[in-house]
């Protein structure tokens, strides 16, 4: 890792030299300080398609096994270690008997993963390798894309941002003196406008008041476009479809909702007309998200086990039986220790647009009435004895809940109905951990629920959420997932239409079929408020878009 960090260093301080907001005509400079971002940047959601890769790869039943237990180590080790970073010292008052505890238990995983490692490299060498993400070279990402499609690659520094752009045929790299407080404050403006105008909207509906609409944060959107991807448009005019790979503030948010036309006046862009006249980003390329650059690799090998869309199998689980009021428990005292507290899971509030929403889904997919669970249906029990390896599309629509965002639960999870009594596998909560050991073979898992995409709620945190790392490694080759909490209305569009468009064929690829639903909620003059991006733009792609 030392020599990472040198290589790192000394490369992006040549390309200080090198250039200024310019792509570089040094092909083998270009190519180092990629590999090296590449480095600083491997993520823990990459790793987990790296180690979904290895299992599908293996076709070995003790070898899956093996792996599987490998990665429910290293989970244990993260959340462990961002427990303790989270305990202050003892000048802060810290505990330190919790920080004595969560050491031993680090310690613990540690010796485990050395065991299995251990194993693993005397009983199958040739997949250790497949263990460890590799830095690839921009030839090899060349290799990878289609006549039609560019991967982006944003690593943000403290001081500066540097943008790679990649097609089949050309290689462009820029840096920018835009530093992550920077990037972070104009991410934090754009997410702020699109939650305030959900709420707003929800309280317009309770007091059966009209929506006056919230002003989106369009000049920083505008900024962001322009400064870290404007001066790549040249590289990237055939590109269709576009893969992205981004860190730090810009993981908070999708790139759909950039512009990428400079607007006059465009603090007062609030009203759907307003939204209809913009060129956004989403309608330029067809975009998904990759974990890492090395996944681009995997999922497009990922790809080739895909079924028919008219040939899918599905599995809804939804509207659970909540009867509260509370949209989020965001006071922090829902949950108490490790486990839910029942009574405050109920208080959380229904979600009856769900139920509309997978109805529709099953439908698309002519699915039997017990392919999904509603209701109180919609339990962690319920959903065990699913045939979910079976499943090609596996839809959830309910609560999401992220790691931190309750005290005490240190994990995120999805929102079940609550049991009457809290048993080892049923405590009303699907949690990361326990999403890690499903086996699934899931050509689509959409995660219609709230953050699931969006780390802790704050921009400068990991692109993908725990959620979204655990279902990628249970076995899911592309997410279909949110980055804040989504209208119930908007979710069921959104998703449905998605699979609409593909099932009837008016979408060719993935990433085509999201495109078509966000543009046509958009423009849709029937329903004004869905012109916001608040609306059509929470959900991104992540894996494979194909």
């Amino acid at each position: 890792m030392l020599r990472v960090c040198l290589i790192l260093a000394i490369t992006l301080f040549c390309v200080g030299h090198a250039a200024r907001a310019t792509t570089l005509p040094d092909a083998t400079l270009m190519d180092e300080a990629f590999q090296a971002a590449q480095w600083a940047h491997l993520s823990s959601a990459g790793a987990a398609v790296q180690q979904t890769a290895a299992r599908r790869a293996a076709g070995d039943d003790a070898l899956a096994t093996l792996l599987q237990q490998r990665q429910i180590v290293l989970d244990r080790i993260a959340r462990a270690e961002t427990q303790l970073a989270t305990l202050g010292g003892t000048e802060a008052g810290g505990d330190l008997s919790k920080a004595a505890e969560l050491g031993g238990e680090i310690q613990a995983a540690q010796s485990d993963l050395d065991l299995l490692d251990a194993r693993l490299a005397q009983d199958h060498p040739e997949y250790r390798q497949l263990l460890q993400p590799e830095a690839l070279r921009i030839a090899d990402v060349q290799a990878s894309l289609g006549a039609d499609e560019g991967l982006i690659f944003i690593f943000t520094g403290k001081w500066q941002t540097h943008v790679w752009a990649i097609t089949p045929d050309r290689a462009a790299w820029h840096r920018i003196d835009l530093a992550q407080v920077n990037i972070e404050s104009s991410v934090t403006e754009i997410r702020n406008s699109l939650i305030q105008a959900n709420t707003l909207r929800a309280a317009a509906a309770l007091d059966d008041a009209p929506d006056e609409g919230v002003p989106y944060a369009a000049t920083d959107a505008m900024v962001l476009y322009f400064e870290i991807l404007g001066p790549l448009e040249p590289y990237l005019e055939d590109v269709k479809h576009l893969y992205s790979v981004v860190d730090g503030p810009l993981s908070g948010l999708p790139l759909s909702l950039l512009i990428t036309d400079w607007l006059e006046n465009a603090q007062n862009l609030s009203l759907p007309e307003d939204y209809r006249r913009v060129n956004w980003m989403f309608q330029r390329y067809t975009l998904t998200t990759l974990p890492s650059v090395e996944s681009l690799i995997l999922v497009k090998d990922a790809a080739g086990t895909e079924t028919d869309t008219q040939n899918q199998s599905f599995l809804g689980i939804g509207d659970p039986d909540f009867a509260g009021s509370l949209s989020t428990p965001s006071d922090g005292t829902f949950f108490r220790g490790t486990t839910a507290d029942l009574e405050s899971l109920r208080a959380l509030a229904p979600l009856p647009g769900t139920r509309r929403e997978l109805i529709k889904l099953a439908r698309l997919f002519n699915a039997d009435d017990d392919a999904i669970l509603l209701g109180t249906d919609a339990t962690e029990t319920a959903l065990r004895n699913m045939p979910l390896d079976q499943a090609s599309v596996i839809a959830f629509a309910t609560h999401g809940l992220l790691s931190g965002e309750l005290r005490g639960l240190a994990e995120p999870a999805l929102a079940l109905t609550p049991p009457a009594e809290i048993s080892a596998t049923d405590d009303g909560l699907l949690t990361a951990s326990e999403i890690t050991s499903l086996q699934l073979n899931a050509d689509w898992v959409v995660l219609s629920a709230c953050n699931t995409a969006g780390s802790d709620g704050t921009p400068d945190a990991e692109g993908l959420s725990g959620l979204a790392r655990a279902f990628l490694f249970a076995g899911a080759r592309t997410l279909m997932v949110s980055h804040w909490p989504v209208r119930d209305d908007a979710a069921e569009q959104l998703t449905t239409s998605t699979f609409d468009a593909l099932n009837s064929g008016t979408a060719r690829r993935k990433s085509e079929a999201l495109q078509s639903a966000m543009q046509t909620m958009l423009m849709d003059e029937s329903q004004p408020d869905l012109s916001h991006p608040a609306a059509w733009a929470p959900f991104v792609l992540v894996g494979h878009g194909g």
